[in-house]
């Protein structure tokens, strides 16, 4: 077995079902690949789901109660076997090529490589509970979008059938980023800018999201999975330890496609990435990851942080990191002192 793909889902029944049949397209041989897929305690009908397949090469595994996906993740790196693990989550469809793309790309850079593929999401999924059919999500939203859902729900759907026969259609549809907003296709470009400019990047890391990318089994397991107690952004923590242990990333056209599905995007989302930046500065004693939220700014604007004080890219992310002076380093350290706790809570 030469591939592991490990999913991890939390009621993503309908969503969940589109990704499998991606999976059963894929051009790799079927021989070659196993496919686990972690079933966080979901509540929705997704283990009876799992149950019905019957397909030789998918095997489901249950935590109940609910786990985390860290957690999730980990207990299906523990089960795989195959010499890759790549990592998708249950609303992540991959395209026909993903994992023959990945696994060329490990034969190419060797046993220590990271690898880290590009994003897309079909916007137009987002108030669609089941995308096969297009019924509604019980999900606040004003009348005139469901007169046009109710009008237009043939042509948006997205079935089965689309992802084995003709997922050129699907392609045309979607939109650079793992969401779709101009910020996170913007993180996108930057993150795919850096692995060519800079292929030595000391922040790499930040290249890495765990619902697309591949990873060497035995390099997760040396260093232990996923830290199951940070509270976001997990895949560059994961990304980081795998710098530390030697390892490389590269970008890589791997591509997997986001069924996206209504957020509630709060100060509470902004908070939780504020904390997981903290909980890294901390757990590895390297300050300078705090000048993430100089780089955040120049993507989400934060008016208690000077303009001129800003990152503008991962490039120039990169070169910072690896230069300041400590002195330098005060100075931003005096920036964040005399802002706001950004990452409070409540």
């Amino acid at each position: 077995m030469e591939v592991s793909v490990v999913i991890a889902t939390y009621n993503q029944r309908e969503r969940l079902r589109l990704v499998l049949s991606g999976l059963e397209g894929q051009t790799l041989s079927p021989e070659c690949f196993e496919v686990l897929v972690v079933d966080d305690g979901s509540t929705d009908g997704t283990a009876e789901m799992l149950a019905a397949l019957h397909i030789n090469h998918i095997k489901s595994i249950r935590l109940d109660p609910n786990e985390g996906r860290c957690a999730a993740r980990n207990r299906g790196i523990d089960q795989a076997v195959g010499d890759l693990v790549v990592l998708l989550d249950g609303d992540a469809l991959p395209a026909p090529d993903l994992l023959q793309t990945y696994l060329d790309a490990f034969g190419e850079y060797g046993p220590n490589s990271v690898l880290c593929g590009r994003l897309y999401s079909l916007a137009e999924l987002e108030f669609f509970q089941d995308p096969q059919c297009g019924t509604l999500a019980n999900v606040a939203m004003p009348s005139v979008q469901q007169d046009y859902l109710a009008s237009h729900r043939a042509e948006l759907i997205l079935t089965e059938a689309m992802v084995r026969r003709d997922f050129a259609a699907i392609r045309e549809r979607a939109v650079p980023g793992g969401y779709p907003f101009p910020e996170l296709e913007q993180m996108q470009d930057e993150q795919l800018d850096l692995f060519r400019r800079c292929p030595d990047a000391a922040v790499a890391w930040l290249g890495l999201t765990p619902h697309n990318s591949a990873l060497p089994r035995e390099v997760l397991r040396s260093i232990g999975g996923f830290d199951r107690n940070i509270p976001f952004c997990e895949g560059w923590e994961l990304a980081y330890r795998c710098q530390q242990y030697g390892c490389r990333l590269y970008g890589v056209p791997a591509d997997t496609y986001h069924l996206y599905h209504h957020h509630d995007f709060n100060a509470a989302a902004t908070a939780v990435r504020h904390q997981a930046i903290e909980y890294m500065a901390d757990k590895f004693q390297e300050p300078r990851i705090r000048l993430l939220y100089f780089w955040f700014a120049h993507l989400w604007a934060d008016p208690f942080l000077p303009e001129e004080s800003l990152v503008e890219d991962l490039v120039e992310f990169d070169r910072r990191y690896r230069t300041l002076t400590d002195a330098d380093w005060q100075q931003y350290q005096f920036l964040l002192d005399r802002r706001p706790n950004p990452w409070a809570l409540g």
